[in-house]
C-alpha cells in the first residue's frame, strides 16, 4: 500500500500545523533522545512503513523496525528512532495514532480469520467499504496484514447489484431476465447480486449468477441455501454479510459459504502500543 508523501504530510499537520509548543517553551527542543515503540498485548503491526517515514520526515533516524503484518507478542519492541526532542514529540502522536488504529484492526482481522477457517479452511473473510471516511488505505493495509481482503474497494472494480439496482428494472424478477445480457456486456467481470429473501436467493442461484450475496440470513438459512445450490448443482459462490462479528463468525463458517463480508472489523479496539522517549 503506497501512501504519498502529500497523504503523509496531511497526517503530520493535523497534528503540528506549526511547532512543538511545549518542546519550544521548555528549551529542550535540540537535546538528543530516543523513542522506542513496544507491544502492550499479543499484536499483528500494521502501519510501521509509515510511522517510520513520518518520523524521518520530521527529522529523526530510524534504527531499528518490523513490517506489517508481523505477529508479536506483549513486550516486543518494534520500531525505534533517534533524534532531536522537538523531532521526537512532534511524530510521537502522530505515529502512535495511526499504530494503534491500524494494528487494532489487523489483530482483530487476525482474530476473525483464524476462528472462521478453523472451522473451515476454504472460507474467505472479506471486508465491506464502510471505512470511516479518510481511512481507506490504513484500514485496508491493515485488513490484508490481519489476513483478510477488501470485498470491494470501490463502486469502479466490481459489480454488486442491490434491491436498489434492480428496481429500476422493475423487480428482481426482470432484472433476472436480462442477466445473461448483462454478462456478455462485462465477461471479465463476476456479478454477485445480493437477495434479502429465500425466495430471492433461490431465483438467483437458479440464473446462475457468479457470486450471491445473502444479506442478514441466519445461519441455518444461509447453510439451506448453499445445500439448494450444490443440490441443484450450479457452480455460484454464495457469501454471508451483514451483522457478522467475533461472536457468531465460527456459526456462519459452518454453513459452507465461500465468503464472509464484515464491516466489524473497522470498529475494533485500538492496539496498546507503549511509546517512551528517553533522554540520550
Amino acid at each position: 500500500m503506497f501512501f504519498s508523501d502529500d497523504e503523509l504530510f496531511r497526517l503530520i499537520n493535523e497534528d503540528v500545523p506549526y511547532f512543538d509548543l511545549t518542546s519550544e517553551l521548555l528549551n529542550i527542543g535540540e537535546k538528543q533522545g530516543t523513542i522506542v515503540f513496544t507491544t502492550r498485548h499479543d499484536t499483528v503491526i500494521s502501519s510501521t512503513e509509515e510511522a517510520k517515514r513520518i518520523l524521518e520526515k520530521l527529522g529523526a533516524s530510524v534504527e531499528f523496525f518490523l513490517p506489517t503484518g508481523t505477529f508479536l507478542e506483549k513486550g516486543n519492541v518494534f520500531l525505534k528512532a533517534k533524534g532531536s526532542a522537538s523531532s521526537l514529540h512532534m511524530a510521537w502522536k502522530v505515529s502512535q495514532n495511526i499504530l494503534e488504529y491500524a494494528s487494532g484492526i489487523a489483530t482483530r482481522m487476525k482474530q476473525l480469520t483464524d476462528k472462521a477457517k478453523n472451522i473451515n479452511p476454504d472460507v474467505e473473510i472479506v471486508t465491506t467499504r464502510k471505512q470511516f471516511p479518510q481511512t481507506k488505505k490504513l484500514s485496508i493495509k491493515a485488513v490484508i496484514a490481519g489476513g483478510g481482503y477488501p470485498h470491494r474497494l470501490g463502486l469502479s472494480e466490481t459489480i454488486l447489484v442491490f434491491p436498489q439496482h434492480t428496481v429500476f428494472f422493475g423487480g428482481l424478477d426482470n432484472f433476472l431476465k436480462i442477466l445473461p445480457t448483462i454478462k456478455q456486456k462485462s465477461p471479465e467481470k463476476n456479478i454477485t447480486i445480493e437477495a434479502k429473501t429465500i425466495d430471492d436467493a433461490k431465483k438467483i442461484i437458479l440464473a446462475k449468477a457468479d457470486i450471491l450475496q445473502l444479506d442478514k440470513f441466519s445461519c441455518a438459512d444461509v447453510e439451506h441455501l448453499v445445500s439448494f445450490a450444490k443440490n441443484k448443482a450450479i457452480p455460484i459462490k454464495i457469501s454471508a454479510a451483514g451483522g457478522i462479528n467475533i461472536n457468531n463468525i465460527e456459526e456462519y463458517a459452518k454453513t459452507g459459504v465461500d465468503f464472509i463480508v464484515l464491516s466489524c472489523v473497522y470498529f475494533a479496539k485500538p492496539a496498546d502500543i507503549d511509546v517512551k522517549i528517553y533522554a540520550d
